[in-house]
């Protein structure tokens, strides 16, 4: 009886690991590409994950924009997020990507501002990959 709840007990544990694995939480580092300007850059996210509800901050370095807040959620393995932008060329920034133990991979598309529309700027699309510390 003894050795049976030792089992129980070791198997639990080793489930809350597998669960912690598909967790989107942690700080995040790698690269966006955005294709339809030709540029890319280094970014990292900080992610808090409750439940399905994720937040956090991201920083973009190089040649694009749109460091600032996280917001999103996690669907089974698909993970959806949105940032803001700086809300003068651009408003918003959805990324959309796959996560796989300690990789998330996927594609962005940045949303113009009214006033940019109207001096012709499209919307932008772009993929990107990071990779948990």
């Amino acid at each position: 009886m003894n050795s049976l709840l030792k089992t129980i007990l070791v198997c639990a544990t080793g489930c809350m690991v597998v669960s912690c694995s598909d967790s989107a939480e942690g700080v995040w580092h790698g690269e966006c590409v955005n294709e339809s300007v030709g540029s890319k850059s280094g970014m990292k996210m900080t992610i808090k994950q409750e439940g399905d509800k994720l937040q956090g901050i991201l920083m973009l370095q190089d040649e694009l924009y749109g460091s600032g807040k996280l917001t999103g959620y996690v669907t089974g393995k698909d993970v959806t997020m949105h940032s803001e932008g700086n809300m003068q060329t651009f408003i918003n920034i959805v990324w959309s990507g796959k996560l796989k133990g300690d990789t998330i991979k996927g594609t962005y598309r940045v949303e113009p501002a009214p006033s940019a529309e109207l001096l012709g700027r499209e919307i932008q699309k772009g993929s990107f990959i990071i990779h948990r510390d």
